[in-house]
């Protein structure tokens, strides 16, 4: 029972993003406003039931620090940026997804049967709504919300390189990118591989619509990925080579804060335009955060300074001048949480061994390519990805470590 109600959780925050938009609009329309939160609740329950499991229960370490560090890093947020109540629920808010990504420790999505079907419509149905978007305009384009006092846009109109950025259905072109290629890449593995490869043809132009340049990339290594292990060789022995790319793909963590190293000050643009974005990264949005804190709060470059600085509950304080899109998930995250979210990234890449699914493993080289830019905080079904696909780390307990170290002492 409870795998199923993690299901019906996450496969509701996925009907919420990919239908973000005629969502929005409707619950406006008919003053039902409130269903957009149905989701948030699900996952505050969703947490509850990780701590209790993996907290309390089975006591893993890696359980216990992470836990331990959400809610220090909640205090200290409060303090250093002065957050009145609708920044710490929000702070909160944006934060428990991924914990109900965790609470699939030891199970996948696929083991229920609807759950995948919904996520592959969810695949199609965004393809479909991004390949429509060049020919409708979508009453939702345009439209804003307010929550807790900030005016939201919901179908925003975005230009790149001189062409529309289209939202699809979720009204944003990276979401509607994203609901099109993970949920896909998620079930691909169980149904009939002929039917997969001729999805793969719509999706990857319904990516070209979006234009989104790392949505766009990923799918590519995906579908190289997805052709590899299921029509070659490697179907067979495929574990040992996925467990090992998904553990080098955590180099890529290390990737941004190479980048402000060795390319602080260089103007990537003069060598090809496409390369702007990646150098107002580099030179203004990563390194922002840290050159702020070492003025005014020294300590948070070890501490952190806390749950949702420097991201969008910032927004909802007085220091929201200052926020900045810090588009990497790995330094947005350290941000707030200091030196322990590193200990807890070891532990993702050693958990990374006792993940025998497909889907996770595919999942973590994927996540780990597309935060190099992308924040992955937001639309929460993007958080609950990165919980789901290293939610493993989590089947070890510090009573078998002790167990070990009391076998390990001389008599």
């Amino acid at each position: 029972m409870a795998l199923q109600l993690l299901v019906l959780a996450f496969s509701l925050y996925g009907i919420r993003d990919a239908f973000t938009g005629p969502v929005r609009f409707f619950a406006a329309q008919f003053k039902l406003q409130a269903v957009w939160f149905i989701p948030d609740a699900m996952s505050f329950v969703a947490t509850g039931f990780f701590i209790w499991s993996f907290v309390f229960r089975r006591q893993s370490a890696w359980a216990v620090l992470f836990t331990l560090n959400i809610f220090t890093a909640l205090i200290l947020g409060w303090i250093f940026m002065s957050a009145p109540p609708p920044a710490v629920f929000s702070a909160i808010k944006m934060m428990v997804p991924i914990f109900l990504g965790f609470a699939f420790a030891g199970h996948s999505l696929n083991e229920v049967r609807a759950g995948r079907h919904l996520f592959l419509a969810l695949s199609i149905l965004s393809t479909i709504g991004l390949m429509l978007s060049p020919y409708i305009d979508y009453p939702w384009t345009g439209m804003t919300v307010e929550t807790f006092g900030q005016t939201k846009a919901v179908g925003r109109v975005w230009w790149a390189g001189g062409a529309v950025r289209y939202g699809g259905f979720a009204g944003d072109s990276t979401m509607a990118a994203y609901m099109a290629l993970f949920p896909f890449a998620l079930v691909a593995k169980h149904y009939n591989q002929k039917l997969i490869l001729a999805l793969m043809i719509p999706i990857a132009y319904a990516l070209y619509i979006s234009t989104n340049k790392t949505a766009m990339g990923v799918a590519g290594l995906f579908f190289a990925y997805h052709v590899a292990f299921q029509f070659t060789s490697l179907r067979d022995r495929g574990l040992n080579i996925q467990q090992l790319l998904a553990k080098w793909s955590f180099a890529l963590v290390m990737v941004p804060f190479a980048l402000m190293i060795l390319l602080s000050g260089v103007n990537l643009a003069e060598i090809d335009p496409m390369l702007f974005s990646m150098q107002d990264r580099i030179n203004n949005t990563w390194v922002f955060p840290f050159t702020y804190m070492a003025d005014v709060f020294p300590i948070g470059l070890i501490a952190g300074c806390g749950l949702g600085c420097f991201v969008y509950p910032m927004d909802y304080t007085t220091l929201g001048y200052l926020r900045v899109p810090v588009d990497n998930f790995y330094v947005s995250t350290y941000i707030m949480l200091g030196f322990p979210f590193i200990i807890f990234v070891v532990g993702a890449w050693l958990g990374v061994q006792k993940t025998k699914q497909y889907d996770k493993l595919l999942l973590i080289f994927m996540i780990n390519v597309y935060a190099v830019t992308v924040q992955c905080y937001g639309p929460s079904t993007t958080t609950i990805f990165v919980g789901y696909c290293i939610s493993d780390m989590f089947l070890t307990s510090t009573r078998r470590w002790r167990r070990r170290k009391r076998a390990a002492l001389p008599e």
